[in-house]
């Protein structure tokens, strides 16, 4: 399973409203945009105030429009978003918030080229400016330049070393590269900074997961999901640390059933279940599942295997791919859960036979990587 960085968590605007009128300060105040989605509607709709009074300066008119372009690319509206930044830079050319929400709109619009420079330009007028260096490192980091993130979520925390997020995605950057000692210094100074961070406790729940703490990994994905309870993806790899640990099954079989319930189009929740059903001696639900899965790409062969349509061999075959990446990928997964099917037939060697071959395969960011060398290890 893949693991990917949310860029909204990013987006800090550095505006504050000058009012026009003593009377109007309490609108520009919810007005501006500072990142916390659950204020979305107010600010908009005081946004909307400020925008419309008639009696308020162009520039702050302009900061307003900025801040509402802020909150609707929070609430994921990228077209009313970019059409209120275009005006805001259109009023006021020198406001750096408003290229820097810009920036985030076009991130969101996958336009990585416009992102860029909008995050040129508010570095242009703002070169201090903390937020931006750490909105333009992490989309750096997000296209593979390692050198040039890192250097821009150095300069970002050089410039304030109470920002959480860079912290957090200088981090996730180490952890990208295997520089785990690192990534988890980094990532304990996000969360004291912002101790209610969901994906910090998730992404140092992986962190300690890969380096096989599974204890340290339940308790940050408990605080995860405690934040954030719809998360799929968390309660499935609480799971899988669960599934691994030894002695918590039942607890692995519960976080697989709610990771599928909140999203039934995943495949891996419903091969994770699967295995926990079994390993738990309840009833499989794999077979209803199915139902609800797209069969006509990867992981389909390891879902037939486990309904016994192909065999260890069939699903190996399948796992090929031109793409070198890919076929490794796949071919982890292969071997991986064919080893957790021969260990619940009870047929030890050619567990141990497959489990070796993916503990040797696997990439070391794929949950089948830390799982296949402690089951390996377990059987020896």
């Amino acid at each position: 399973m893949r693991f990917s960085v949310i860029l909204a968590a990013l987006a800090v605007s550095l505006a504050f409203l000058t009012p026009a009128l003593a009377d109007s300060q309490s609108d520009i105040d919810r007005c501006n945009f500072v990142g916390e989605l659950s204020k979305a509607d107010g600010g908009i709709a005081a946004c909307d105030r400020v925008i419309s009074d008639s009696k308020v300066t162009a520039q702050t008119r302009a900061a307003a429009l900025s801040s509402r372009c802020g909150w609707r690319w929070a609430k994921k509206d990228p077209d009313h978003a970019l059409s209120d930044c275009n005006e805001a830079i259109r009023l006021n050319s020198a406001n750096a918030a408003a290229f820097l929400n810009r920036g985030n709109v076009f991130l969101a619009k996958s336009d990585f080229e416009h992102a860029f420079a909008d995050f040129n330009a508010a570095l242009r007028l703002d070169p201090k400016n903390a937020w931006a260096y750490a909105t333009r490192g992490n989309l750096y980091k997000n296209q593979g330049e390692f050198n040039r993130a890192l250097a821009d979520l150095n300069e970002s925390i050089k410039l304030d070393p109470n920002y959480s997020l860079a912290f957090f995605s200088r981090g996730d950057l180490y952890r990208s590269r295997g520089d785990y000692a690192r990534a988890m210094a980094d990532l304990n100074e996000s969360l004291r900074l912002d101790p209610n961070y969901a994906l910090g406790y998730f992404t140092r729940a992986r962190l300690s997961y890969t380096l096989g703490n599974n204890p340290a990994a339940i308790e940050d994905f408990g605080k995860a999901i405690k934040l954030d309870p719809e998360d799929a993806t968390a309660h499935f790899n609480r799971g899988v640390a669960f599934y691994v640990v030894g002695g918590r099954i039942p607890d692995a079989v519960a976080d697989f059933k709610k990771a599928a319930e909140l999203n039934p189009k995943d495949a891996y929740a419903a091969i994770w279940r699967d295995l926990a059903e079994r390993r738990n001696n309840a009833p499989s639900h794999l077979a209803e599942a199915v139902k609800q899965l797209d069969m006509t790409v990867w992981p389909a062969p390891v879902i037939r295997h486990l309904l016994g349509e192909l065999n260890a061999e069939q699903t190996f075959g399948a796992a090929f791919d031109t793409d070198p990446n890919t076929k490794q990928g796949q071919t982890c997964e292969a071997n991986f859960y064919s080893g957790e099917l021969a260990l619940i037939k009870k047929n030890k060697k050619e567990a141990q036979r497959l489990l070796k071959l993916a503990t040797n395969e696997c990439p070391p960011s794929f949950v089948e990587s830390t799982a296949a060398i402690a089951e390996f290890i377990a059987l020896k």
